[in-house]
């Protein structure tokens, strides 16, 4: 594949932006906080966030604005928030790509080792057919390799889903979807490429689709992918970890992660990196059952759990669908929280499920119920490792198109220590949870909110005892 580069020096891109204080984080959940809440049939969607060493927080997501100068598309935006919750970037945030888009994609979010922001995404400023670009982003606001950044891709291929990370030797990595393979890159700092014309995961008569990518330990990254040969075929989940001059360092046969059964249609599972060069998986298969698993990758790239992963739960006659992962380091444990449904699929609940460090489950083989079955749908559950047990966070739906953010704080022996309160209590359309906690033990979910008639971008942060807001 032919790599095209863009890059202009930093030098070149004039003045930084200078950005007002216009809020910060909200003790009120019928207050969070609100970083891009245009109205005018303005629809501002897919937010991601990454907290940062210095415990603020980058959050980016696309923002297709009517009344924005042309081309109008889903353009790529971002911000930079304080610890205290303080926007340092204009509010609404700040443009990163003008683009064409009349729909999304996933993209990737990250930040590199001197603090600026990494975003790729699908690029409709290249013509017809959309290419992948990486933008470097400082957090004053200036596109540190140009206004176009690096396009990464040429030609007519059809590119999907590209992620980026920052990898603990300064460099940059980038992976996407090419036709059925799965790409990636590295870039320099300057974002110059490394890797010649990428390295190219694929296996005849199978196609590849990047899942998730991550950076791990000594410059290396994870990635992940699934497997299929064709529509209605078994779906499998692979990984491999690459070393800082992508060498393969979990063989060419790579890591079989899920190779049984199958993985439910769309469902491309995100992972968690362990701290340690290794990762956290959790996904949920459609065949033989809808069931929910874990399974720990260690460095060496040896299953931790059993092979195909640890059941969330034996309950045999209820299914369980869309969980996520955290994991507590100090103790080589793995908190699971997902969707539990009855076998109809008409009632829905929250349970979630403690791994010891062999994969057993220490919260009962049914798990432990944190939402019981009910007529709400309990959705978009995402968790994130805190004190010695897990905060978990849910859309809480009545009726379609209206809901609540609820969450509850659990310790390492399944107590609740926190007892379901609302981290939003507007009740309104609410969808794509991303959560994830900061350094200081602050923990942060960013969200879509329709409370304004359109779809906005709203954020509210937890303390470590559950309060809201600042303390």
């Amino acid at each position: 594949m032919k790599s095209v580069v863009r890059c202009a020096l930093a030098m070149v891109l004039g003045c930084t932006l200078a950005a007002p204080a216009f809020a910060q984080w909200s003790n009120d959940p019928s207050k969070n906080l609100a970083l891009a809440d245009k109205t005018n049939s303005n629809d501002q969607v897919q937010p991601k966030l990454r907290p940062m060493t210095n415990n603020g927080w980058y959050v980016s997501w696309f923002d297709s604005d009517p009344s924005s100068p042309p081309p109008i598309g889903y353009d790529v935006y971002y911000q930079r928030l304080d610890k205290a919750g303080y926007e340092k970037l204009p509010h609404n945030g700040l443009l990163v790509a003008d683009l064409t888009n009349s729909s999304t994609e996933d993209y990737g979010l990250d930040f590199d080792t001197s603090g600026n922001a990494l975003l790729a995404f699908l690029d409709t400023r290249e013509g017809v057919n959309q290419q992948v670009t990486a933008a470097k982003m400082s957090p004053t606001g200036r596109a540190v390799w140009g206004p176009l950044g690096v396009q990464l891709t040429s030609g007519s291929d059809s590119f999907a889903a590209p992620k980026i990370v920052g990898a603990s030797d300064g460099g940059v990595v980038v992976g996407w979807t090419d036709n059925s393979n799965v790409v990636l890159q590295k870039l320099d700092p300057s974002g110059h490429p490394l890797w010649g014309s990428g390295i190219v995961l694929s296996e005849t008569g199978f196609n590849y689709s990047l899942s998730d990518l991550h950076a791990a330990d000594n410059g290396s990254v994870i990635v992940s992918w699934t497997r299929d040969n064709g529509f209605g075929s078994n779906r499998y989940l692979y990984a491999n970890k690459l070393g800082p001059t992508g060498f393969l360092m979990w063989g060419t046969g790579h890591v079989h992660v899920l190779d049984s059964g199958s993985l439910q249609f769309g469902n491309f599972p995100y992972f968690v990196p362990d701290g340690k060069g290794g990762a956290v998986f959790a996904w949920y298969t459609s065949s033989p059952s809808l069931q929910s698993f874990a399974q720990h990758i260690l460095a060496s790239g040896a299953e931790a759990y059993p092979h195909n992963g640890a059941e969330a739960s034996t309950n045999g006659k209820q299914i369980r669908v869309s969980p996520a992962a955290s994991y507590r380091k100090a103790t080589d444990e793995v908190f699971l929280f997902w969707t539990e449904e009855d076998s109809n699929q008409t009632k829905n609940g929250v349970y979630g499920q403690k791994f010891n460090s062999a994969g057993t489950r220490q919260w009962g083989d049914h798990g432990l119920v944190v939402v019981p079955l009910g007529a709400d749908s309990q959705i978009f559950v995402q968790n994130v490792q805190s004190g010695t047990g897990a905060l978990a966070a849910w859309v809480d739906q009545p009726a379609s198109g209206n809901g609540t953010i609820q969450a509850a704080k659990l310790d390492g022996s399944g107590n609740i220590i926190c007892a379901q309160f609302p981290i939003s209590s507007v009740l309104s359309s609410k969808s794509r949870l991303a959560a994830d906690i900061a350094k200081s033990g602050v923990a942060a979910i960013a969200f879509e909110d329709a409370r304004s008639g359109n779809n906005g971008i709203y954020i509210q942060n937890v303390n470590s005892d559950c309060s809201l807001g600042n303390k």
